[in-house]
């Protein structure tokens, strides 16, 4: 793709706009989609637009779908929405966020086809009326094709059965396994190896799910199993991946989304942007609503986790951030759950439970889902502290 030079920065000229856009690696995606759009999928110049602000066809609504590809109704001279695509920089993975992002577009704008591309991955869905879903699509139809109603082609979605690992097995293949799936971290011992595959195959076999949590100020809805998606920390960085998500209502009968991971940290010596730090295994807790979702904690076993025999007893310091305020004192944060959770403080330290890691996990087991409602608990008020702190 052909670059210029304008105000002493790089730019490409936008096929439909034309005119020159600043480059950026999303704008770079978006153009060479056009491009494919017009090349491969033979879609005329004219009936596609980029950038397009949704208030273009609803009054007041907010944001912008970054391609639509339209056909054109004569009788009413205007242009009808057959397809639209959201494109992400290549260092954006198509997560459930993508996902979600799209299909809000979709819920007005109803186009027949919906795409997602990173430039390395391109994900195409349709809604499905018969089965009142959304379902894969294997290509992108040409334009003569889309506009003429031929039927889509589906992929078939494989079974998502998977077997457990034996978590006392062979410590040194349960510790390939867990290298290749990103549950372990790069420091952990091999000690912790039993414990992570365990905890791993509670929290991704979604073929068992909890059928309740005890916590102690919100309402247990429903575990809602697995979602791909990515959460942030204060520090920059982010964590993605599978999560198993349950949802939550608090005393105002709003409901929020509380996902867990176990994934493996990476170790760091002199990085530029995270200095030093160790490749930990983390425990992950985010928190989601309408307006914000973020790591409430990053909990890191090899720190924390206490060992006797089989017994494996998980407790926390209090360490929190708060924002752009920085690390806060320990002590503040053990004081504010001791009036507020006396429940999770034991010995001046946050205690969350333990596990007899001498049999397999399962979700009817009272310590395990103790142990997750604490995890729970403690997210919760942690969050509750960090915004009372910040403001």
């Amino acid at each position: 793709m052909k670059k210029y030079i304008k105000n002493g920065k790089e730019c490409v000229l936008c096929h439909t706009r034309k005119k020159l856009i600043q480059i950026t690696p999303e704008e770079l995606i978006r153009q060479e989609f056009v491009l494919k759009l017009k090349n491969e999928y033979k879609v005329p110049l004219e009936l596609i637009d980029v950038e397009v602000p949704l208030s273009y066809y609803q009054k007041g609504k907010q944001g912008r779908v970054d391609i639509i590809v339209s056909g054109y109704d004569e009788e009413h001279h205007q242009k009808i929405p057959l397809l639209i695509v959201e494109c992400k920089a290549p260092s954006v993975e198509i997560t459930e966020k993508v996902f979600e992002q799209i299909m809000y577009y979709d819920t007005f704008l109803e186009p027949l086809v919906m795409v997602m591309t990173n430039g390395c991955e391109t994900l195409i869905y349709t809604w499905d009326h018969s089965e009142e879903r959304y379902r894969e699509v294997q290509s992108i139809p040409v334009y003569k094709d889309l506009i003429s109603g031929l039927p889509l082609t589906y992929i078939e979605q494989a079974s998502d059965h998977w077997d457990k690992q034996n978590h006392l097995g062979d410590i040194h293949s349960n510790l390939d396994f867990l290298k290749s799936e990103g549950a372990i971290g790069d420091d952990s011992d091999a000690k912790w190896v039993s414990l992570v595959m365990n905890m791993y195959n509670l929290l991704y076999d979604d073929s068992e799910t909890a059928k309740d949590l005890k916590l102690a100020e919100k309402l247990f809805i429903s575990d809602g199993g697995l979602r791909y998606t990515t959460f942030g920390n204060a520090g920059g960085g982010s964590f993605t991946g599978d999560y198993r998500y349950f949802m939550i209502e608090n005393s105002n009968g709003e409901t929020e989304l509380v996902s867990i991971s176990i994934m493996g940290k990476m170790s760091t010596r002199n990085h530029p942007k995270w200095k030093n730090s160790n490749g930990f295994t983390l425990i992950n807790l985010a928190i989601d609503n309408l307006e914000k979702s973020h790591l409430s904690l990053e909990y890191a076993i090899d720190r924390f986790v206490k060992v006797t025999g089989h017994k494996y007893s998980f407790w926390h310091d209090g360490t929190l951030t708060a924002g752009k305020k920085g690390r806060v004192k320990n002590e503040l944060v053990l004081d504010y759950i001791q009036l507020r959770m006396p429940h999770l403080i034991k010995n001046n330290q946050i205690y969350l439970g333990t596990l007899d890691n001498s049999k397999p996990f399962t979700w009817e087991q009272n310590e395990v889902l103790q142990l997750f409602s604490n995890f729970i608990d403690d997210a919760m008020i942690r969050d509750e502290f960090r915004n009372n702190y910040i403001s």
